[in-house]
């Protein structure tokens, strides 16, 4: 141990070392770690001054993006600042273009696909969604590739290249750019990472029309991933997902609805009579025991029971008329099918299977009453 290296507390270079522990103690007592030095660790030996602090691409895989290894075509002078000749310059640049060519991506989509996810998202969902981005954007290895040929055709057609499969959708269902392609996967791998890797939760609805996607455009894009990302984990070639418990994944998705159904709702009553809206919504949902997969309505989606409980209560308010159609659009359902799935939780009511679903069709007189009073006061002022 060299004497220059001081004691940080009395300044003094009489230490004990301890190799076992990687520590040394002064003679004032102060206890400090041996300082290391690149000729000790050999690491400046093995890798070079300027790849000590060279920054790794934590998406690229071996063979791939070699950072700042690549020849330049247009070099025209040697490393002693010399011109070349037309000959050198000629088989240099065929040199440099024969490296490019095997350091190039194969899969440059993914890169691409991981940017969008930090854009709308964060860079912490996009981490997490790696594994999913890598395996909607990026093709097989030739191994795997050899191993899918010999599966059954379901499984062959499950394990094909998902952005493919999205990209090559008929018009209203795949993007209309390739812009728009990246933006439909981003959303469908924010919501799967939610669901299987317990990311923060994605109001999608929110997201759709702000980036102008439909239903069909997302739907198609989280199925067609899902899938073939199963398919993965069932040959072992990807990590399984940590599912979200079900009772958690339903409680989110159900804030979700609310918020998109407050939204949605609030310019159309005053703040009195959204309160009180929202207070016989917040009760009835309590009575018929959601959100929760014990439920008699748990194999129904969570945004399907908010939209018929919103009208339950709006309509107990006598408040429901002419806003149908703006309930179901806030959670991406159609009036039709909201009132359809009414009339099946009635029929469960009246034959005795839901009794605790009357609730939905019963006026609620002193709800109404407040609900009234709230609009007249609002009136008022």
């Amino acid at each position: 141990m060299e004497k220059k290296d001081k004691c940080d507390d009395c300044s003094g270079t009489d230490f004990e070392i301890d190799n076992v522990r990687g520590e040394r103690v002064c003679a004032c007592g102060l206890v400090s770690e041996i300082p290391m030095d690149d000729a000790q660790t050999n690491s400046n030996a093995a890798l070079g001054d300027s790849r000590t602090h060279e920054v790794v691409d934590p998406l690229a895989i071996a063979g791939e993006r070699a950072s700042s290894t690549m020849m330049n075509p247009y070099d025209k002078y040697d490393a002693h600042g010399k011109l070349l000749t037309p000959q050198q310059q000629k088989l240099a640049r065929t040199n440099a273009w024969a490296d490019r060519n095997s350091q190039r991506e194969s899969d440059p989509m993914f890169r691409q696909l991981v940017t969008t996810i930090k854009e709308i998202f964060s860079e912490g969902i996009a981490k997490a969604a790696v594994l999913l981005a890598s395996a909607t954007a990026r093709k097989l290895t030739p191994l795997q590739e050899s191993k899918r040929r010999t599966l059954t055709p379901g499984e062959k057609a499950l394990l094909k290249n998902p952005k493919t499969s999205i990209t090559r959708k008929p018009d209203g269902v795949k993007g209309d750019s390739d812009r728009q392609n990246l933006l439909i996967m981003a959303l469908a791998i924010g919501v799967l990472a939610h669901e299987w890797f317990r990311t923060a939760p994605i109001n999608r609805q929110m997201l759709m029309e702000r980036y102008n996607i439909t239903e069909a455009q997302f739907k198609n894009a989280k199925a067609t991933i899902a899938k073939h990302y199963k398919a993965r984990v069932r040959q072992g070639w990807s990590q399984p997902p940590a599912v979200l418990h079900r009772a958690a994944l339903r409680a989110d998705q159900l804030d979700i609805a609310v918020e998109n159904l407050i939204q949605a709702l609030s310019p159309r009553f005053t703040d009195e009579k959204m309160d009180a809206v929202m207070e016989v919504f917040w009760n009835m949902l309590t009575l018929i025991g959601e959100p929760s997969p014990e439920a008699t309505t748990s194999n129904v989606p969570i945004n399907m029971i908010a939209a018929c409980v919103m009208y339950a209560a709006l309509d107990s308010l006598s408040l429901a008329h002419q806003n149908l159609a703006c309930i179901a659009r806030a959670v991406s359902l159609s009036g039709a099918g909201v009132k359809s799935r009414l009339q099946v939780i009635k029929d469960l009511v009246e034959s005795g299977v839901f009794a605790e679903g009357a609730i939905l069709f019963k006026k609620d007189s002193n709800a109404t009453e407040a609900a009234e009073e709230g609009t007249e006061e609002g009136t008022e002022e």
